[in-house]
């Protein structure tokens, strides 16, 4: 159990205790802190949820033909340089893939896809996707034949945006966001809200897509400041849907990626603060991790099944080039360590790259372990501390507004069994 100190406003401090691995949140007695049963989020009759998979390096995770969530990756070709990008050291390991390959890929996927009513998400990845247009060609329209009930989206920095191309994606119903980090696009390199042309583009696309139009931000050291990254958004485009890709994370120990853990402590404390009096609210992807958060522990979730964060270690969640390789997830190549299996070859595909959450310490005793669902499942060595350290300070802030929602005291403090991972002299386990 965590001991949580519950600062009321008279000033007075009383215990709670929570388990994390049953989201039970109870008073010094041993009885529930709070009661669930008139909350809108309360479950009577919660559905039954299935177990994780503790996937680790010796311990493969297996993937099923009735796959629900697709993520084709088309290269990893990019045409910018983003300073904290995780596919960098990736790029010379992507296979390389032709138009034939994707109608190929077209030709031969009834031979390991079963159920494609059943498939509920296709994504098509880079790279910059856009880079890959005449792949794009072939692959949406059969693909939005083959899989009906599918959702299809893809997420594009913005910089290669015709009128062509944002009406032929409208046509084909898929949904668009566009990668920005707002205030803090230097660390991407060139900003194409700058380009009058880009600009317009983007203008044009804002309007033609909404509602499914987002722009998303990643939260690094350099801006982090959810208020201040949605005021800058709305500045451009008032009320847009301004989402985030969450806090960077650190894959090559780039400085652009790891924050000190003193900037972790003040952004917490920021970011908890604006979702608790409701101006981070604003944007729907802050608004939902809070209400999840809040979920978590009116109906206390267990973490006998909590999949990673990504939903990756999924059996039915699969990542796939388009000569059929079938990687850890659409962000490495598939010439490398990462290549886990074939589609020509489905049940030999061995997800063997991989730790789940229940294969850490850290993440067994963490307090935030419902929300974080630890981190990036193929991460370790120094990469994973950072990467865990950014995660724990960023889902921290979720937590404590979630306890005052359904507490009204704030947290200012806790202690227990709790293991935090630290930084290694000698890197002998990094990315794999």
């Amino acid at each position: 159990m965590i001991r949580l100190e519950m600062l009321s406003e008279n000033g007075e401090v009383v215990p709670l205790f929570y388990d994390q691995h049953t989201s039970r949140l109870l008073d010094k007695d041993g009885f529930k802190a709070v009661d669930y049963t008139n909350n809108p989020m309360y479950d009577p009759e919660p559905s039954q949820r299935r177990p994780f998979i503790a996937v680790d390096y010796d311990q493969p995770g297996r993937k099923v033909r009735e796959v629900r969530k697709l993520k084709i990756q088309l290269g990893l070709g990019c045409n910018k340089s983003c300073s904290y990008c995780l596919q960098a050291i990736q790029v010379q390991k992507a296979a390389a893939t032709s138009t034939r390959d994707a109608s190929e890929f077209l030709a031969n996927i009834d031979g390991w896809i079963v159920n494609p009513e059943g498939m509920e998400k296709v994504e098509l990845w880079g790279g910059e996707p856009l880079l890959y247009w005449k792949k794009i060609e072939i692959l949406a329209p059969a693909l939005i034949t083959k899989f009906p009930n599918a959702q299809f989206s893809i997420i594009t920095n913005g910089e290669l945006l015709t009128r062509e191309i944002v009406d032929q994606l409208k046509a084909w119903n898929f949904s668009l966001t566009i990668s920005h980090d707002g205030p803090g696009q230097a660390v991407r390199g060139d900003d194409p809200f700058e380009d009058p042309h880009k600009f317009a583009m983007i203008q044009y696309a804002q309007k033609t897509f909404h509602p499914r139009f987002s722009f998303n931000a990643v939260l690094t050291p350099k801006s982090h400041d959810v208020n201040a990254i949605i005021d800058w958004f709305h500045d451009y485009f008032p009320g847009c849907n301004v989402g985030f890709e969450g806090v960077v994370h650190s894959y090559a120990s780039d400085p652009a990626s790891i924050f000190s853990i003193e900037q972790l402590a003040q952004f917490s404390d920021t970011l908890s603060r604006q979702l608790a009096d409701g101006s981070a609210l604003r944007s729907p992807a802050i608004m939902d991790k809070l209400r999840r958060s809040v979920n978590s522990f009116v109906n206390e979730q267990s973490s006998k099944t909590l999949f990673q964060k990504c939903g990756m270690d999924m059996p039915e969640y699969l990542a796939v080039d388009l000569k059929g390789n079938v990687m850890t997830c659409q962000n490495v190549g598939a010439n490398g360590n990462h290549k886990i299996g074939h589609v020509s070859d489905f049940e030999n595909i061995a997800l063997n790259t991989s730790k789940h959450w229940s294969k850490r310490p850290e993440c067994q005793s963490c307090p935030v372990l419902q929300l974080c669902q630890g981190a990036c499942m193929y991460q370790g060595g120094d990469n994973w501390t950072h990467s865990c350290n950014a995660e724990f300070f960023y889902n921290l802030a979720f937590f404590r507004a979630a306890l005052f929602i359904l507490t009204g005291r704030w947290l200012v403090g806790f202690s227990g069994d709790i293991v935090r991972p630290k930084l290694k002299k000698d890197r002998d386990v990094e990315v794999r």
